[in-house]
């Protein structure tokens, strides 16, 4: 019995929250209705999609930032939350060592969805696996919906660049 009684103790400790076991859970299946981000990125994280707002901010490099109205279809939020939920955003690696290279793309995504609110924060500064799949997820979400909105058309463009 006592045995037993280690046994089970042992597994719900190994399966409680710990550094290698996040207690956020993976996003269910079908969009929640209650499925709303914020997600800041770019070189100085100031692009940024959000649906709490309905607003698309642009980095426009020298000449500061635009915000524009941004507000999602239905079709457009599922296909985002689609994209999501194909790349295991609590797998991506969170680089807080020495960057591979500069200037690097960083991400921070805000997020609700089933009533759980998660915040998330990586660079691809160094080449991995799961970056690689998220930069493929976040050029179709440019190429898909932002870019080819009108509301993103008639924001001026970026001046300067960065070192």
């Amino acid at each position: 019995m006592r045995k037993l009684l280690i046994s089970v103790s042992t597994v719900v400790i190994l399966s409680a929250c710990n550094p290698f076991n996040s207690c956020t859970s993976p996003l269910p299946e079908e969009m929640p209705d209650d499925f709303e981000f914020s997600l800041q990125y770019g070189y100085s994280m100031s692009n940024e999609l959000n649906t709490f707002e309905n607003t698309f901010t642009k980095d426009l490099i020298a000449d500061g930032t635009d915000t524009t109205e941004m507000v999602l279809s239905e079709e457009e939020r599922m296909f985002i939350y689609g994209k999501l939920r194909s790349v295991d955003l609590w797998a991506l690696p969170t680089e807080t060592g020495t960057p591979c290279y500069e200037p690097h793309e960083s991400y921070h995504l805000t997020m609700i969805a089933d009533g759980e609110e998660t915040n998330l924060e990586w660079k691809t500064s160094c080449s991995a696996k799961k970056l690689n799949q998220w930069k493929r997820v976040m050029n179709e979400i440019e190429d898909d919906i932002i870019h080819v909105r009108q509301e993103y058309q008639e924001l001026p463009e970026a001046s300067g660049g960065y070192d």
